[in-house]
Order: structure tokens, then C-alpha cells, then sequence
């Protein structure tokens, strides 16, 4: 089976499974922020350190004019606090540089491509983080490959399990339905966290089953 009618049928059968679902899209500077916070640890303490952060310095030109120790207290929940402080700070001197105040908006004048050239050409920007802001900070028609998306490409077989995320990203791509790619990121998010999990995943009960290629080998050997 290609890989487009492959990936086509996952669409539909997680849909099937789990719904089509909804997001609130966020301001894209505030996507940029929070996907920074979310390297490294789970979407509880992002979310924790992202309402911190915002308590403590309610615009960004308080937290850009802020000591980067009340910044990184601030983020603390989300750990390496040294670290994404000093990326948050520099990324928004960026944009203020770049787009003359706290803005992302003349990115949405850009194609998708020229957009993650610009982003992914910052320090600790990578391709997953510039795809979810133009998926869910822009309304674009992508699917960010995070660590589940990207599990689950290499033991469906849609790449090779010991490429790259950024490599699965380029590689699946092309071949996702139109209009169904924020669809897809979601819902196999949820998949990978409930069913298709890192360690003993739920594969007596996996409606993709028939389709994986991990568990055919692990079976063979």
C-alpha cells in the first residue's frame, strides 16, 4: 500500500476512533512561547510554567525588561529554566527587531516554507516548534511531528524507524489529506498517549493493528 492511501486510512480510522477534533488556535507569539516552554517536559508543567509566566510579567515587554532569574523562577515547572529563559528572552528581542513590536502577524504574508526557513534559522527554534505555530498560531494546513508523531510514523512504516523527526516531517508531509492535518497531528497525539505509548502499548486493542509494521516484526522475532 502507498504511503499517501496509508496515511489516508490512518485519518480516517483515528477519526473514527477518536472524533474529529477542536482547538482554540492561540496568538502566534503566545504558540511560539508556549512550544519553547514544552521541549523537554509534558504538556502539565507547560502549561503551568506558561500561566506563571504570564502572571508574573502580563505583557511581553515586562518579561523582555525582566532579570532572566524571575523569568526562569517563573518557568521553573518546566524545567531547564536557565536555558528557556534566555530563549524566550531572545526570541522575543527578535521579533521586536525583526517585526518592529511583539508580533508574528507579517508572517502570515509568508508560505509555509519561507516561514520555517525564517524561524528555524533562530537558535533553539526547530522544525516541530515553527510547524505548530503555523498550524495552530496561523490556521495552516500542517502536522508538527513531535516525539509521538514520529514513534508512530517509523512502526507504521510511513519512514524508516531510525530517521529524524524533522526527516518524518519532510517525508509524511506531502502525503497527508488536504485539510486534515491538524486533524491528524491531534488525534495521533492521542493516540500515542493512550494506545501507541513509548512502553507497552496497548496493541491487543489498537485499531491500527492490521497496519503496523512494528508489531509484524516483533511478532517474527
Amino acid at each position: 500500500m502507498k504511503i499517501d492511501r496509508k496515511i489516508r486510512r490512518t485519518v480516517e480510522i483515528l477519526e473514527e476512533e477518536f472524533g474529529v477534533p477542536t482547538w482554540r488556535s492561540k496568538d502566534p507569539l503566545d504558540e511560539l512561547v508556549v512550544t519553547i516552554l514544552s521541549q523537554n517536559t509534558n504538556d502539565r508543567n507547560r502549561d503551568l510554567a506558561y500561566r506563571r509566566l504570564r502572571e508574573a510579567f502580563p505583557t511581553w515587554r515586562k518579561l523582555l525588561d525582566a532579570d532572566l532569574p524571575s523569568v526562569e523562577e517563573a518557568i521553573r515547572p518546566a524545567g531547564l529554566g536557565g536555558q528557556k529563559s534566555g530563549r524566550i528572552k531572545e526570541t522575543l528581542e527578535w521579533v521586536v527587531k525583526e517585526f518592529n513590536g511583539f508580533t508574528l502577524s507579517p508572517l502570515d504574508k509568508m508560505s509555509d516554507d519561507a516561514v520555517i526557513d525564517l524561524l528555524t534559522a533562530r537558535k533553539g527554534i526547530g522544525v516541530k516548534t515553527a510547524a505548530v505555530v503555523l498550524a495552530f498560531g496561523f490556521g495552516r494546513d500542517i502536522c508538527p511531528v513531535d516525539t509521538h508523531v514520529h514513534r508512530i510514523a517509523g512502526r507504521l512504516g510511513w519512514v524508516n524507524g531510525k530517521t529524524t523527526a524533522e526527516a518524518t516531517f519532510h517525508a509524511i508531509r506531502p502525503h497527508i489529506p488536504t485539510g486534515k492535518a491538524a486533524s491528524f497531528h491531534l488525534n495521533l497525539l492521542k493516540f500515542g498517549r493512550t494506545i501507541c505509548t513509548a512502553r507497552n502499548p496497548g496493541c491487543g486493542g489498537c485499531p491500527l493493528q492490521r497496519d503496523c509494521t512494528w508489531i509484524k516484526n516483533k511478532s517474527v522475532a
